[in-house]
């Protein structure tokens, strides 16, 4: 079993069960603003053809047709992945297969090469591990899944049999075994395995090689996810507590509990890369940044924490609140607290490895952003003016320093990772170009619609002003200050 003291406590302990706070000018429903999704709205006045409105995704644009820069970080952290002998995509996931004829060709070598091998070196032969692990690939391209599996536990055998067996030569066939349960939609099983790679992690905490153990399981666990995002949590049936007995918390979602296992699987990485000296600093960097993805991953999908009432009033980021003896309004302060130090930690750190000022800036941006969306509007605003002040000071060219403090369309905050966030599809619907006003904390404070095209029916229109008056922006910096009041012009466009 897993060893869960690999974790910090207070990021562990608020890992799942937390939902994200709510400032006070907000009712439940301006949640949709972390995840770009309107909530409901009436379907009267829809054109014939038009888009569902109760499921309208907006992406604001620049009117100028300028697009936002793409976020690097993604491609940091399959370099890093690379480097540090982990992985952040399924294996195989993206392969074109060859035709089935060549594969049942390629099956058949490779179970005469595994006959040959036994005949002449046993079979307990270490060349068969190797040898049963591209025989599983072969498999999991034809869809044989269960062969696939089997080939793959008997590489694991030999590599125990002769290596130990808690040897870190079998990590490869048990990540693949993983892949392959999850492809067979097992994932009580693949859950199984990847707590066997724990297990192998914590027992060989000296050796460089468990960073990319830890590094593929958080990547692993994401995915999941992900995948399971719309399954329910399942069933709790509590039959005449005795009296004054405690009734246990609802059942997580598996999406929730794949998600914390991520989170607290980043952690583990970050301290094993620190304890075994892996990597440099773009690779704990990139790290950092997929930690911090779990928190905005959370805050897109409130869903995960189910439709219970209990999650529901506003808490605030700097620490835990009591709240009248109240355990799940104090679990969702705590949740909101380790939020903060996770983003916290990862602006220091980028300070103490000496990244570059733009990388450090945009960190503290985020945080501000973490103190803005929790209505702490002092440290927000003081985060703010901290990254102009090092901007400036660092010298940046004006071009960048307009870009980040005073781009044409302040950011949604917070900004999420394309992964999260979705990205602007090819074919949009429609658009509607507005004038937003906002106030100097983000709040939207007026909207006028100047123009929109053709299919921009009423019922859309009345999910995109639902949308936009739950949304919150960025403040933007104007003439060397944070504007009281600002105003910008935009393209919204829907799917």
């Amino acid at each position: 079993m897993f060893d869960r003291d690999l974790t910090l406590p207070q990021f562990h302990a608020a890992a799942f069960r937390r939902r994200r706070g709510e400032g006070p000018r907000f009712s439940g429903r301006a949640r949709a603003v972390f995840f770009l999704t309107v909530l409901a709205a009436g379907s009267a006045g829809d054109a014939q053809g038009s888009p569902d409105s109760a499921t309208v995704t907006f992406w604001p644009q620049p009117l100028t047709g300028a697009t936002p820069p793409v976020d690097p970080r993604a491609r940091e952290l399959e370099a890093a992945a690379r480097r540090l002998g982990g992985e952040t995509t399924p294996r195989g996931g993206d392969r074109q297969p060859a035709d089935r004829a060549v594969l049942h060709e390629a099956v058949d070598a490779r179970l005469d090469a595994i006959a040959q091998q036994q005949a002449l070196n046993g079979e307990r032969a270490t060349a068969l591990i190797d040898e049963l692990t591209a025989l599983a690939e072969l498999y999991r391209d034809l869809g044989e899944f269960d062969s696939a599996a089997s080939a793959l536990e008997d590489a694991i055998q030999i590599a125990r049999i002769n290596f130990g067996l808690y040897s870190l030569d079998q990590v490869d066939a048990v990540a693949s075994l993983v892949a392959v349960e999850r492809l067979k939609g097992a994932h009580a099983r693949a859950a199984e395995h990847r707590v066997y790679l724990r297990e192998l992690a914590r027992r060989k905490t000296d050796k460089s090689r468990v960073v990319g153990v830890l590094n593929g399981l958080a990547a692993e666990e994401m995915r999941t996810a992900r995948e399971l995002l719309e399954t329910p949590a399942p069933a709790q049936v509590v039959i005449n507590p005795p009296e004054g007995a405690t009734i246990p918390l609802p059942p997580q979602k598996p999406a929730l509990i794949a998600l914390g296992a991520a989170r607290s699987d980043y952690i583990a990485t970050l301290r094993a890369a620190l304890r075994t000296r892996t990597g440099n600093a773009r690779d704990w960097s990139a790290l950092e940044n997929a930690l911090v993805e779990t928190v905005y991953f959370e805050y897109a999908h409130p869903e995960l924490h189910g439709s219970s009432g209990l999650y529901g009033r506003h808490v605030s980021a700097q620490g835990p609140v009591a709240f009248n003896g109240d355990v799940f309004g104090t679990m969702r302060s705590a949740t909101a607290a380790s939020g903060t130090q996770i983003l916290r930690s990862r602006v220091r750190d980028s300070v103490t490895f000496g990244l570059d000022p733009v990388e450090i800036a945009r960190a503290v941006f985020e945080l501000g952003d973490w103190y803005l969306v929790h209505s702490e509007f002092d440290s927000a605003l003081t985060e703010y003016e901290r990254a102009r002040d090092m901007l400036v000071k660092r010298n940046v060219p004006r071009e960048t320093l307009d870009a980040m403090l005073s781009p044409e369309v302040p950011p949604l905050i917070p900004v999420l990772p394309a992964s999260t966030a979705g990205t602007l599809r090819d074919r949009a619907r429609g658009y509607f170009d507005v004038s937003v006003e906002i106030t100097r904390f983000g709040f939207v404070k007026r909207v006028n619609i100047v123009a929109r095209s053709s299919g921009a029916s009423k019922a859309v229109e009345k999910a995109f002003r639902a949308y936009v008056a739950s949304a919150r922006f960025r403040p933007r910096f104007v003439n060397g200050g944070l504007a009281r009041t600002d105003r910008f012009d935009a393209r919204f466009y829907f799917d």
